[in-house]
């Protein structure tokens, strides 16, 4: 059985990730209705989409569920708006 401390360490690893994980949902929503996308600089997406795939493998070779759901969701909402953006790549908003 787990002691207290390990358990009292993840439960924070999953409050750290819900929170900066969850700072995307607003922005990745916001992206999709409106279609907008000129404020992403594709360096920044691809940068950081780089950084949360290492992450994501990271926590994958340490079997952190924290680290994996966080990355994995944010890797998931970061595609999602790059391909809005090459979607949008043909208009004014494409920035």
């Amino acid at each position: 059985m787990p002691s207290f401390a390990l358990i009292a360490v993840t439960g924070v690893g999953i409050a750290a990730a819900c929170l900066t994980t969850g700072s995307w949902v607003p922005q990745a929503l916001r992206t999709l209705r409106t279609r907008s996308t000129g404020d992403f600089a594709w360096s920044y997406l691809l940068m950081f989409g780089g950084g949360v795939l290492l992450w994501l493998v990271y926590g994958l070779l340490r079997g952190d569920v924290a680290i994996i759901g966080a990355n994995g969701v944010t890797l998931l909402l970061v595609g999602r708006i790059a391909l809005v953006k090459r979607g949008a790549g043909r208009g004014p908003e494409a920035g």
